[in-house]
């Protein structure tokens, strides 16, 4: 039998108290990263979209640069995130809520935990495909990256002490040069996102984002959280709101 994912945490969000579920899939399109296993973050009681456009979205971004903001030079509302919430997270939404998910969290069927562990064991995961990991319980994250091949992940969190376990598990998201400084002095190795045309103030280009390059994250295994830094040029839908 095949599983569509997994419910693998649920709770209150330590950002703001409300309700967030955690959610991992094992089949990815994703050029970038690779066939890898993905974790949703999402808030189980509000589409992704209309989180986003209320704000609801704080519970699992945080303090997140790349929100939806207003913009004042432009005169409207801008988000440089580089999640397209319509396709993948929306259909993750919809998958949850029609019950599409065995969830682990209360008591869940031995033959889908078997199943789990057989796929996990070969394959790496991806903490927060969309949303922030640091959020989800640490010794969730711990039991999932032992289960695993290997693993990535990133939290602008990472100023937060709910967020401190993730030291050397998580990337600390940065966006400038002080996020970095701060990010460092703290112990965390770093993931920055540089502004299109902008020079680079931290360790290696994103192998995965070199012009010809074959990498993928699946094979790439340097974002999790304990060996260099990384930086990134601003990409995807909302690159051009990314400001320096």
């Amino acid at each position: 039998m095949k599983y569509r994912g997994f419910i693998i945490d649920q709770g209150l969000s330590p950002i703001d108290g409300k309700f967030y579920v955690a959610i991992m899939t094992l089949k990815s399109l994703n050029a970038k990263t690779g066939n890898m296993a993905q974790v949703f973050i999402i808030r189980g009681d509000i589409h992704p979209l209309e989180a986003i456009a209320s704000g609801e979205d704080f519970t699992i971004c945080g303090s997140c640069p790349h929100r939806r903001r207003y913009d004042d030079s432009l005169g409207k509302y801008v988000r440089s995130c580089y999640v397209d919430v319509g396709k993948s997270v929306g259909a993750v939404y919809r998958a949850y809520l029609n019950g599409s998910y065995v969830d682990l969290t209360q008591d869940p069927p031995q033959d889908a935990v078997q199943w789990l562990h057989k796929h996990l064991a070969v394959r790496r995961i991806r903490w927060g495909a969309y949303g922030d990991p640091a959020i989800i319980k640490p010794s969730i994250v711990l039991a999932f990256n032992s289960m695993a091949e290997g693993h990535t992940g990133y939290t602008h969190q990472w100023r937060q002490e709910f967020a401190s376990p993730f030291t050397g598990i998580f990337m600390a998201s940065c966006d400038s040069f002080q996020d970095y400084l701060d990010a460092s002095e703290a112990g965390w190795r770093t993931f920055a996102v540089v502004p299109q045309g902008q020079q680079a103030y931290s360790g290696k280009l994103c192998p995965a984002t070199v012009e010809g390059s074959q990498a993928q994250c699946i094979t790439c295994k340097l974002c999790d959280g304990a060996k260099t830094d990384i930086h990134v040029e601003a990409h995807g839908l909302g690159a051009k709101f990314v400001a320096a």
